[in-house]
């Protein structure tokens, strides 16, 4: 081995342990990064369309960046006043709630127990431990989430900061990255391939998804149903799960205005949401949204979403479609170098009998 090359391999191996070395001290924040990554690439769109208007990347991300948290902002405060209004109305009632159950375990004690008296003392003593236990169990729980706020924080504005360089940087480097690799034709038609596949499992995808979202909020105001921007956003989120989908909220909301005898708004439910929020959503908006992507089967865009959440947690919604999207542009890309071969054998063979001809 020539000093060049042993120089070549220790080299790598310099980089190979910096590369792991950099992956250990930062593992804290992988989330954090994956995040920013993902949704720097979904909104990569509307930050597009801001360039166009304003002509400016730094302006347009930072743009992008306070749509998105108006956005969220308008979210959070709308579950804080349905909260704090529940809250209100569950306190006027607690105590009318407190009588009842009281009267109801009193009149069941002296009806068949005629000796729980006796006992009455020993039980109070019992649920005053239980319930010093029970505060015990928050405060802990309380002190726990408190003390990794920080770190929160940090991996938060770690996320928000990725979101907006990538947003102004990320296609040149992209394109740096690319500029290094060999094989510059096999890259092309790679990446020729991975891009609509990411483009349905991404883009399409998750806007359907959030418009399903607004459907539902629209159609659930019309129809009367109280709190319609929540319930909208409830439904944009359950309509990310493929195995959960929307039915998994219009199902219960239907049964539960057939309870309360609401016949007439139970079938008007029920008519909108297996109309609007799952006939059009995948066969008129999703076909729509995907005519520049890539066909993939659903199986695929199941086990994509739903299994590497079991492994990896909620992060594997960023993952796992990455994964999936990988190796089926790796598989495709396989299918066209073979296709082409085939094509420049028969056109060799062709070309050779003409000449023997």
């Amino acid at each position: 081995m020539d000093s060049q090359r042993r120089l070549w391999w220790i080299a790598a191996a310099v980089i190979i342990s910096v590369i792991v070395a950099t992956v250990y001290v930062t593992q804290i924040f992988l989330a954090p990064i994956l995040w920013g990554a993902f949704i720097a690439y979904i909104l990569y769109p509307v930050h597009s369309h801001f360039v166009r208007i304003t002509g400016h990347k730094h302006l347009s991300s930072l743009l992008t960046m306070l749509l998105v948290c108006v956005i969220f902002i308008a979210i959070i405060i709308g579950v804080a006043n349905v909260a704090v209004t529940e809250a209100s109305k569950l306190s006027e009632s607690q105590y009318v709630i407190y009588d009842a159950v009281d009267n109801f375990v009193n009149g069941l004690a002296e009806e068949y127990i005629p000796a729980a008296s006796e006992y009455t003392e020993e039980i109070g003593t019992l649920a005053k431990q239980i319930l010093t236990k029970l505060f015990l169990l928050v405060a802990d729980i309380v002190t726990r989430l408190a003390a990794t706020i920080p770190l929160l924080i940090a991996q938060f504005g770690v996320a928000i900061l990725l979101v907006y360089y990538l947003l102004i940087d990320g296609e040149s480097v992209i394109e740096n990255i690319l500029d290094l690799l060999p094989e510059k034709k096999l890259t092309a038609l790679f990446f020729g391939e991975l891009k609509p596949i990411y483009h349905t499992l991404f883009h399409v995808y998750f806007n359907t998804c959030i418009l399903s979202g607004v459907i539902a909020s629209a159609g659930f105001f019309l129809l009367g149903v109280p709190y319609p921007i929540l319930w909208g956003v409830a439904m944009a989120i359950f309509a990310l799960l493929p195995l959960v989908g929307t039915n998994t909220l219009i199902i219960p909301m239907t049964i539960y205005y057939l309870l309360v005898h609401d016949y007439t708004m139970a079938v008007a439910l029920f008519a909108f949401g297996m109309i609007f929020l799952n006939l059009i959503p995948d066969y008129v908006i999703r076909p729509q949204l995907a005519k520049s992507g890539a066909a993939i089967h659903p199986a695929i865009t199941l086990l994509a979403f739903i299994a590497p959440i079991f492994m990896l947690g909620m992060v594997g919604i960023v993952i796992g479609p990455a994964l999936y999207g990988f190796l089926l542009a790796a598989y495709r890309t396989n299918l066209r170098l073979r296709e082409e071969g085939v094509a420049s054998v028969q056109v060799d063979t062709e070309s050779l009998e003409s000449t023997v001809g």
